[in-house]
């Protein structure tokens, strides 16, 4: 069962590369601007969403411990 989960994001590199993604697997979503922040609708199933996590995961800059 689809359903919306939000994704919130203040860089513009993170904002496009998720927005590529989005678009080239065909996932529904809705983008808007509000501050200095980009916020992100996006409907999906959770199989649909863990992917679209790994995804900002991956291209996520990550402090090493």
């Amino acid at each position: 069962m689809k359903k919306y989960y939000n994704f919130e994001t203040m860089y513009i590199s993170l904002r496009d590369e998720l927005r590529s993604y989005l678009k080239d697997n065909n996932i529904y979503y809705e983008l808007s601007k509000a501050d200095r922040y980009y916020h992100f609708e996006i409907l999906t199933d959770a199989a649909g969403a863990q992917k679209i996590n790994n995804f900002i995961d991956s291209v996520s800059i990550t402090e090493v411990v």
